[in-house]
């Protein structure tokens, strides 16, 4: 039995193809791993600190300790620092509890419409993630003429949430943390209401 060729025009696109596609998947890994930026250090983008300054719009309250940002022109996900509140969005609808959708609601009315600055934990010039792909970040809000708020903290003191330090401390905000969950405590708000 003979096997049937090809035409010429689909062998030479594979030809084309699969370098292509091999080229492709290298540059992404490049990327990945940081290959890229050694081997062309022009191609490095801006630095974090661009933008952590200045406010930027908060778009979307997702739950207590998840967010969304505007960070130049990305629609970024955020997740909370030292924070971590009850379900009310979980996939898992188990998993999501009263005390969660409170914490939600509460979050999203007092950010409302509030401008933010965000301080991203950095792993070299990379902003570091968690598994779901969330940017890792304290959450400022900007007061005009007082000092600007940070909302992790205020989640600890609302006893929305516990100080968790399972994947590390507060680093220059350990002491403030630690304070804000001892007054939560004291004062029986939220999760400690309830002990």
């Amino acid at each position: 039995m003979r096997i049937p060729r090809l035409p010429r025009l689909p062998r030479r696109l594979g030809l084309i193809a699969l370098p292509l596609a091999l080229g492709l998947a290298g540059l992404a890994w490049a990327e990945r791993s940081g290959w890229l930026y050694h081997w062309f250090p022009q191609f490095i983008p801006p630095g974090i600190h661009l933008g952590v300054d200045a406010p930027i719009p908060l778009l979307r309250v997702v739950d207590g300790d998840t967010m969304r940002v505007r960070y130049f022109d990305l629609d970024l996900p955020i997740r909370l620092l030292c924070v971590d509140t009850e379900e009310s969005v979980h996939g898992d609808a188990g998993q999501n509890t009263d005390f969660g959708a409170k914490t939600s609601s509460w979050a999203k009315d007092y950010l409302g419409k509030a401008q933010v600055r965000v301080e991203f934990k950095q792993r070299g010039w990379r902003i570091e993630t968690d598994r779901y792909g969330r940017a890792l970040a304290w959450l400022w809000i900007v007061r005009d003429g007082a000092e600007d708020e940070l909302f992790n903290e205020t989640l600890i003191r609302q006893g929305w949430s516990p100080y968790v330090t399972r994947w590390g401390n507060g680093g220059a905000y350990h002491l403030r943390l630690l304070q804000a969950e001892a007054q939560a405590r004291a004062e029986g708000l939220g999760i400690w209401s309830r002990q």
